[in-house]
């Protein structure tokens, strides 16, 4: 759910708009991703002769988009007929792409004969406490918890490492 996205998606408008239209038609939707989803949406560029328009498309019923205009800096353009509107990278795009990639990295964490620790928010942290001898250690990719084996000589231990 969130941004999407679709290789060389294009298409023209059927009819001019004017600068406040918050829907409009376009000759096909063929190429554009699907964003039926509840919250789910897109960026489109609306190109002219001497305007570009960023719209944030979050909806689509036949080939009539439903948007939100003035989107990533630029200002709501009357646009032609027969005008592209093209699905092109945008700032506002690679953001939001960026914001729902970090959201609940770990969704659950089981630990048996304990109470799973659930993510319900992007900003959840998990914090590992060592104690009783315990050591961790990490690296960019892995966290190894090092743990003293009772019953056994001194500095044996059991290792083991989680990869991120």
């Amino acid at each position: 759910m969130g941004v999407k996205f679709s290789n060389n998606a294009f298409s023209t408008l059927s009819a001019g708009i004017n600068d406040s239209q918050t829907t409009f038609d376009v000759a096909s939707v063929a190429l554009f991703p699907d964003v039926s989803g509840g919250s789910d949406y897109m960026y489109l560029s609306i190109i002219g002769g001497s305007y570009t328009e960023i719209v944030k498309v979050t909806g689509v019923s036949g080939t009539t988009l439903t948007c939100v205009r003035d989107q990533d800096g630029t200002t709501g353009t009357a646009a032609d007929g027969g005008d592209r509107v093209e699905l092109r990278v945008t700032t506002a795009m690679i953001t939001d792409a960026i914001a729902d990639s970090n959201v609940d990295v770990f969704k659950t964490i089981v630990i048996a004969g304990q109470t799973d620790v659930v993510a319900d928010s992007g900003t959840d942290t998990l914090t590992l406490v060592a104690t009783g001898g315990t050591t961790l250690t990490t690296t960019a990719d892995q966290i190894t918890i090092d743990t003293p084996t009772a019953g056994v000589s001194a500095g044996f231990s059991i290792a083991m490492a989680i990869a991120l």
